[in-house]
């Protein structure tokens, strides 16, 4: 009964080869909500998918912490910016 679901789900539902582009599409808050429905239903029964989701997560919570780490690392004192805004306007006036 599992194999002939499987099989449902991988020809009707959604095939293993458009879930990575629907994982891309939920992250970026752009999948219908028949297509999350779609996406869960595949990933609830396929392994592969499942763990390839797994990893997507695992990529984008590492990638979002490092780039906050280094937002709190970037500061400029008033005097960079100060002639960084001077260096513009006289490139402009030249």
């Amino acid at each position: 009964m599992k194999v002939l679901l499987s099989k449902f789900i991988h020809i009707i539902i959604m095939p293993c080869n458009q879930v990575p582009m629907r994982i891309e599409q939920q992250k970026a808050g752009k999948l219908s909500f028949v297509g999350r429905i779609r996406l869960h239903a595949h990933l609830a029964m396929c392994k592969w998918c499942a763990a390839y989701a797994k990893k997507v997560e695992q990529i984008d919570r590492l990638l979002t912490k490092k780039i906050l780490e280094d937002k709190k690392k970037i500061h400029f004192e008033d005097i960079e910016i100060q002639q960084f805004k001077d260096k513009i306007r006289k490139k402009i006036l030249s």
